[in-house]
């Protein structure tokens, strides 16, 4: 091992704090055809983040924002506040803007390995190093004259290699997953968008053997566990659903359970399992991000028992009506969406009201068993999607683990 500051390992650092396109005499666009603008709320765990919220600038700003060179394969992002310490590596370069509250970093080859350098970003010995050094009382953040005087032991390059080639395949399998489940995902909207957009063609005149239902005459409804903060204590065997639980851009998140020792007790309609369907009744997004959203439980993590919260409704299919799985499959689409949009109120906390679920129809044949091929994909889709969610649960601890005992 070598000790190394941050300054000795790195060739080259960008850091654009307190620049703004108006100081340029330009400004940030909205239309993601132009050059994405990179800052500290895109980088999470490794993955760019939030991009559909991002700022992009025009090729003037790029080459006037730019000068010092573009983004390489190699380098590695660093976030220096709000939050701190999330770092992404770039292993294909992409033209982009890097913005506020970030640093580019470009290792030297000749003394450490990019992945190594990345790996080394996430481990917790590294995040300690950073809070060490870093200022402030509401946001801590690190200066670059700071950040370049942390030290590090580093091996040699071909012990680096060895331990990149113990977690990289890892972090690839576990990314893999997450492109197929992404994939599934804008499947499974495209095809219930399909499915409703195929009667809008007539006017919404369905086919003779045809019907439109209510949800409530193929499903119950069920409300949430009303909490206070006094349940909110750490148990291993039960968490709570919340709208945490639900992505902005569609999709389940398990991080977003709450753990939870109710001081009431639980009726059993009250616990949610997997592949139950849940709708988000209440949205704290200005944009009504959540609100509407219906997911279905794709993996309780490592609680014995979920519940969900008064926030949110749990929706059953009745005996023999339809599947989980395909009413999941219909209640993704823009359809049920643009419905439960109509019986939104509230300012600064978003409702949705009781009346919506209970008003929304839908069409289906008299006899449900003409639907099985599109049953089948859901059904498929769907355990896909929560079997992928769980390995990836899997591969986390097993990478924690090893960060923790090689670096």
């Amino acid at each position: 091992m070598t000790r190394y500051k941050l300054g000795e390992i790195v060739l080259k650092i960008m850091d654009f704090r307190g620049k703004t396109p108006k100081k340029l005499g330009m400004n940030w666009t909205e239309n993601n055809k132009d050059i994405l603008a990179i800052s500290a709320k895109n980088v999470k765990n490794g993955k760019l983040i939030n991009l559909d919220k991002a700022h992009y600038g025009n090729e003037e700003l790029y080459k006037k924002w730019m000068k010092e060179g573009n983004i390489k394969k190699g380098d590695l992002l660093l976030t220096s506040e709000a939050p701190l310490g999330e770092s992404f590596l770039i292993s294909e370069p992409f033209k982009a803007i890097i913005s506020q509250r970030i640093f580019l970093l470009r290792p030297n080859p000749e003394i450490i390995d990019s992945w190594y350098f990345y790996l080394l970003s996430t481990t917790s010995i590294f995040k300690k190093k950073l809070q060490e050094r870093a200022t402030g009382t509401t946001v801590l953040g690190i200066k670059q004259k700071e950040l370049l005087k942390i030290e590090v032991d580093i091996p040699n390059l071909k012990k680096q290699k060895e331990i990149v080639k113990k977690i990289r395949p890892i972090i690839l399998k576990s990314e893999l997953n997450e492109k197929i489940n992404t994939n599934l995902l804008r499947q499974i909207k495209l095809i219930s968008n399909s499915y409703f957009s195929y009667f809008e063609v007539f006017d919404g005149k369905i086919p003779t053997n045809w019907k439109y239902l209510k949800l409530t005459d193929i499903a119950n409804l069920g409300t949430g566990y009303s909490y206070s903060s006094k349940d909110l204590q750490k148990n291993n065997n039960m968490a709570m659903a919340t709208i945490k639980n639900f992505n902005r851009n569609f999709g389940f998140d398990s991080r977003g359970y709450k753990e939870i020792i109710p001081i009431k007790p639980i009726k059993k309609e009250k616990y949610a399992n997997l592949f139950d369907i849940l709708v988000a009744h209440t949205d704290l997004t200005q944009n009504a991000d959540i609100i509407g959203n219906a997911e279905p439980v794709l993996n309780t993590g490592n609680y014995e028992q979920i519940i969900y919260s008064m926030d949110l409704v749990k929706v059953t299919p009745k005996d023999n009506k339809i599947s989980p799985f395909l009413l999941s499959l219909i209640l993704q689409g823009d359809m049920f969406k643009s419905h439960c949009m109509k019986y939104i109120n509230g300012t600064t906390v978003l409702h949705l009201s009781k009346q919506a679920l209970k008003d929304f129809e839908l069409p289906l044949p008299k006899n449900i068993s003409d639907l099985n091929e599109l049953d089948e994909f859901a059904t498929k889709a769907y355990k896909t999607l929560s079997n992928n969610i769980i390995e990836n649960t899997v591969l986390e601890k097993i990478k924690s683990t090893l960060l923790n005992t090689l670096f």
